[in-house]
């Protein structure tokens, strides 16, 4: 339970709607607050970003090739090593910089 909000300081808004059980809307809204006749000014809801219809219908897993043809990952190639960089189990990564003597 939200007893105070300071509106000043919410400005946007995602808005998550389920149409049905297979629906969902998703959409990007700006707060804009308006002059009202009270000390609390009216808030206003503007869409800005995107917005998404999004249809859910994968309800069965997949075969079992198919499944494996998409989690397969490519092979690890070895790391190219890194130059002027220590690795120290406090601080972590720590690296060297070198400058240039000023004339």
């Amino acid at each position: 339970v939200v007893e105070n909000l300071n509106l000043a300081g919410v400005d946007h808004a995602y808005v998550c709607t389920a149409l049905s059980s297979t629906k969902v809307f998703f959409t990007h809204c700006a707060l804009r607050l308006k002059k009202s006749g009270t000390v609390v000014p009216r808030m206003e809801l503007v869409e800005v970003g995107p917005s998404m219809d999004m249809v859910i219908r994968r309800h069965r897993p997949p075969n079992e090739s198919v499944r494996k043809e998409a989690m397969r990952s490519s092979k690890d190639k070895p790391k190219k090593k890194e130059k002027n960089v220590k690795k120290d189990p406090l601080q972590g990564k720590i690296g060297n910089v070198y400058i240039p003597d000023q004339k």
